[in-house]
């Protein structure tokens, strides 16, 4: 056999083998393949934008009561100072019951307090709803707080001295809001009165000082407020009712006939039951200015 021929076979016989050797051998990827694609990941929401707090508003100022329109309620005048020397008037006291009626029932009132003005109402009639049993005696106690008091005192005493003392006392509580001066004057001129006279009257300092000292007279036993009440020297401050004082009447009534079943005079009778009621300080009341009417038979 030629060498050209052995050779080709050799040649041949390598190619085979190589060829072989290839389609046994275990297949790797080549590194030049494209690797496969991802797969395409699931849409994402967008994420919603965060709410933003519109900013807190500022506190409120605190409310603050207003009073620029508010009606103004003026001070109390300064304490009412009389005259040197003067001395409280002697006028009686205005009253209504015989004056030998078993029970003496003092209203200690102020023009301006409202309870005077429900106390007074009722009470003017209780001497003719117990005739005989009663005598109802007005006394004054105008407190310094209400402006107007003291001269409204004073001009019921005035009008007082000329018969008006009711009427007056009649217009004066029905208009409490409406007691100063000039108005005082011009209800003395509605009920007929002589104005000069009146306005001599109101100017008296002695009218005045006799208001204050029963006031005095009053506050001295413990009875600060108004209204109060004295029957036969028992004390009650303030209003209950007409009923509570009609029964209070009534019991003093009936101690005073008990007394006077012994032989003791009215007079007697009812001084006693005063000391009953004050004990230490009945001897105070019996020389105020309060108890005038008990002096007497």
């Amino acid at each position: 056999m030629k060498l050209q021929t052995v050779l080709v076979l050799l040649v041949l016989v390598a190619a085979g083998f190589f060829a072989l050797g290839r389609l046994t051998a275990p297949r790797s990827e080549s590194p030049t393949q494209a690797a496969p694609a991802p797969q395409a990941a699931a849409p994402v929401a967008p994420r919603p934008a965060p709410q933003v707090q519109p900013p807190a508003p500022p506190p409120a100022a605190p409310e603050v009561f207003r009073v620029d329109n508010a009606p103004v309620r003026p001070p109390p005048p300064p304490p009412w100072t009389p005259p040197p020397g003067t001395q409280p008037a002697k006028d009686p006291s205005p009253s209504k019951g015989p004056v030998d009626a078993p029970v003496i029932l003092l209203e200690v009132s102020d023009f301006q307090c409202p309870v005077c003005r429900r106390a007074y109402e009722p009470l003017r009639a209780i001497a003719d709803q117990m005739p005989g049993t009663v005598r109802l005696v007005f006394k004054h106690n105008p407190l310094d707080m209400h402006r107007n008091a003291l001269n409204a005192a004073a001009a019921a005493m005035a009008a007082a001295r000329q018969g008006k003392f009711d009427a007056f006392a009649d217009w004066a509580f029905q208009n409490q809001s409406s007691l100063d001066e000039t108005s005082l004057l011009s209800a003395a001129q509605s009920l007929g009165l002589d104005m000069d006279r009146f306005r001599k009257d109101y100017n008296d300092p002695s009218l005045r000082m006799r208001a204050k000292a029963e006031g005095n007279a009053a506050a001295s036993l413990g009875a600060q407020g108004t209204p109060s009440f004295f029957i036969n020297g028992q004390m009650q401050v303030g209003w209950a009712s007409y009923e509570a004082i009609v029964q209070m009447v009534q019991r003093e009534a009936e101690a005073v006939r008990g007394l006077t079943a012994t032989g003791m005079s009215v007079r007697e009778a009812r001084i006693q039951r005063v000391r009953s009621h004050l004990k230490d300080q009945a001897e105070a009341f019996l020389a105020s200015p309060l108890a005038v009417e008990f002096q007497k038979p």
